[in-house]
């Protein structure tokens, strides 16, 4: 069974702290992936993303478990190459998920066009879109947070945010901590 802590984000929703991530997970087999973990596992917790193209699967995860949506928390992110059109990227992943979302973050802070940086957006004015959106679709999206950011630019986004971010994901391993540990302390 899984380790079940949770804790409490700012927007009251409770987040259990260990979750099943599906990054990397092999088409086809991520419906069965969260129908185990969510029906036999244990797992409360599952994320999921735009970019990783099974928000569809998930969604049908879910609901082959028979776990009650009420007893589920989902977490999906915000593409880079939907930085101007975080309206449209929400309705995607609600549409392809049929379901709401419990933790709707922005996945890096990077806005991209045709895979490349996309220098005429600034992903703090994103920010203030997803706050926007937030407040409008509490019934859609019951809190909001950043994902792969670090301790400099989360402190931009502080200086200008109305809503804090509720958090702050970011991926650590003995094999990417090189990657992120001067970004995490400077």
């Amino acid at each position: 069974m899984v380790y079940h802590k949770t804790v409490t984000l700012n927007t009251g929703a409770i987040m259990p702290t260990v979750g099943l991530g599906t990054w990397k997970s092999a088409p086809g087999q991520v419906e069965h992936a969260v129908e185990y973990a969510l029906k036999s596992a244990g797992y409360k917790h599952i994320d999921t993303a735009y970019d990783y193209g099974n928000e569809a699967e998930v969604g049908q995860g879910i609901k082959a478990s028979g776990v009650p949506r009420g007893e589920i928390f989902l977490t999906t992110k915000l593409p880079n190459a939907q930085h101007g059109t975080p309206e449209k990227a929400l309705e995607e992943s609600l549409a392809a998920l049929d379901t709401y979302i419990d933790l709707w973050l922005m996945h890096w802070p990077a806005p991209m066009k045709g895979g490349k940086a996309d220098k005429s957006i600034n992903w703090i004015d994103t920010w203030k879109k997803m706050e926007a959106i937030y407040e409008k679709n509490k019934d859609k999206v019951r809190a909001i947070g950043v994902s792969n950011i670090g301790i400099k630019y989360l402190n931009e986004l502080l200086k200008e945010a109305k809503i804090v971010p509720a958090v702050n994901q970011v991926e650590l391993h003995p094999v990417c901590i090189h990657l992120f540990i001067g970004q995490l302390l400077f």
